[in-house]
């Protein structure tokens, strides 16, 4: 009889380990994915205040591994903090997707979760100063969403293509031609240096028109009126973008001239 209890409180041992081990089965995948040397180096760099080496870490990190969750987290953050230069709410919100899709049972869902929320009314502030449906406006967050998608590919790709130099110059193989692999074409100077020069659109010339805001009127509407694209009418008045509460009846906006071929 004593031989059975014993048996008993052994099997109980023995499952009581074997649950305490499987109860998180990604942590151990998860602390290696945060001791990538990349990732450390990023981590390194955001507590010195080096926002811009920390990003180039953190993608670095990601050309390595691209399923690296905390990687995609920490991009979130930075790109989310509205005091930070490298503030951009699309890129925020599709990194804070991508964490939550690779790492389901991520500690940060709750949070994260309110910071896509926030991510996406910041995005919706930017495209409701016109009065655009909301399928349009849908539409067009779906299409920011892709177009910071495939910016982030194209800036792992260059990591990568930055690495297999590195690893081929340690080697004594230089390539001649690294196009193919997706880096830059050589320079070409052209056979004729008097180009015409480039409008600048930022810039209020003495050809820079003007338009007085009427009610019901919007940046948008303004820059379908004169032929001017959105994104640079809104460079064109910065100090108006800084406060949308100044966009208002009678306030005058500075319309740039439209690019000429």
């Amino acid at each position: 009889m004593k031989f059975w209890s014993v048996l008993g409180r052994v099997l109980t041992l023995a499952a009581l380990v074997v649950g305490a081990i499987g109860c998180n089965p990604t942590s151990g995948s998860q602390s290696r994915l945060e001791d990538d040397p990349d990732f450390v180096r990023g981590k390194s760099r955001l507590a010195r205040k080096n926002i811009d080496g920390a990003v180039l870490s953190f993608r670095e990190a990601l050309a390595n591994n691209p399923g690296n969750a905390a990687a995609h987290f920490e991009l979130g953050l930075i790109f989310y903090e509205p005091s930070n230069e490298k503030n951009n709410y699309v890129s925020a919100c599709y990194h804070f997707q991508r964490h939550l899709e690779l790492q389901r049972d991520s500690r940060h869902a709750g949070n994260i979760e309110g910071f896509i929320r926030a991510c996406k009314k910041e995005i919706a502030k930017d495209i409701a100063m016109a009065p655009i449906p909301p399928s349009e406006i849908n539409a067009i967050h779906s299409l920011r969403t892709q177009l910071a998608k495939v910016s982030s590919e194209n800036s792992h790709l260059k990591s990568q293509v930055q690495a297999m130099r590195g690893r081929l110059q340690q080697a004594g193989k230089v390539p001649e031609v690294a196009v193919a692999a997706g880096g830059s074409p050589p320079s070409v100077k052209p056979s004729n240096p008097r180009t015409p020069p480039r409008p600048n659109y930022g810039s209020r010339s003495s050809q820079t028109r003007t338009h007085t805001l009427k009610p019901g009127e919007s940046l948008y509407s303004i820059s379908r009126q004169y032929g001017v694209p959105f994104a640079v009418l809104k460079a064109a008045n910065s100090r108006l973008m800084r406060n949308s509460r100044d966009l208002k009846p009678g306030v005058t906006v500075y319309i740039p001239p439209k690019r000429t071929p």
